[in-house]
């Protein structure tokens, strides 16, 4: 499992692996050569499935996945639980596959009714991905898609955790799914240059992001334009956002996209 060192220092492994959580099947033991390969091939398919059910969000998957990449090595995370947040950042919209078309590509605000729905795409996300074997354990894949939209100030969903009680894994996703979508057009907003999606994340450091894994943002300050120039997406008709607590821009991040 990821244990947090001091401060903001690199982590470490805890002796032993953890115990399964949230419904996943069978045994979750070490992942080989193959079986990461096939894992990840699964991801990316999955991540593409999503994104190719909303235009707008074209690349969006690839590019959280290689964001999160780059984090969880600035991070000092093992080889290991790099793979695993990586396949978790491809995966970490599956669950608007259960999203109805009309309240995924609603035009205007969504209602109070529509908004409990979208809300409900992380649990649905590890129920999807739970009968996986190599996408179980603590903290697995499971685990970081059902975490990706919570705050460091326990304001998010679907559990309200706060701090270190959200995975890891589930904090760098969430910073690397933010400014990608910031950097990506809305019909309800334009997009952000990446000086301005990378200042707004740095705004909301420590109420809805790990401060310590927006100071790894930041360090990679100089390979990001890189990393998100596979980003331009296709003319959108996505939605607009439904009522959410966040200020500015964070209010295109509650929804995940």
């Amino acid at each position: 499992m990821f244990t947090e060192s001091a401060g903001c220092g690199k982590q470490r492994n805890a002796a032993g692996r953890g115990k399964r959580t949230g419904g996943c099947s069978g045994k979750c033991g070490g992942m080989g050569a193959c079986a990461t390969n096939t894992a990840h091939e699964l991801a990316e398919s999955l991540g593409r499935a999503v994104d190719a059910r909303d235009r707008r969000l074209f690349q969006h998957s690839a590019v959280v996945a290689d964001l999160s990449s780059r984090l969880s090595q600035a991070h000092g995370l093992t080889p290991r639980q790099a793979e695993m947040v990586h396949m978790a950042a491809h995966l970490h919209d599956v669950g608007k596959i259960g999203v109805p078309d009309a309240i995924l590509h609603k035009p205007g605000p969504l209602s109070d009714a529509e908004w409990l729905v979208m809300r409900q795409h992380p649990s649905l996300g590890a129920e999807i991905l739970a009968p996986v074997r190599v996408f179980c354990g603590r903290p697995g894949v499971c685990e970081i898609v059902m975490a990706h939209h919570e705050r460091w100030d326990g304001s998010g969903y679907p559990h309200g955790l706060r701090g270190n009680a959200i995975p890891l894994g589930a904090r760098i996703v969430a910073v690397a799914d933010a400014l990608s979508a910031m950097t990506e057009e809305r019909p309800y907003r334009r997009s952000l240059t990446l000086d301005e999606a990378v200042a707004e994340v740095a705004r909301c450091s420590g109420t809805h992001f790990d401060p310590c894994v927006v100071r790894d943002l930041l360090s990679l300050r100089g390979v990001l334009e890189g990393l998100l120039r596979t980003a331009a997406a296709e003319p959108c008709t996505g939605a607009a956002e439904g009522p959410s607590p966040l200020p500015q821009v964070c209010q295109a991040l509650a929804r995940g996209a």
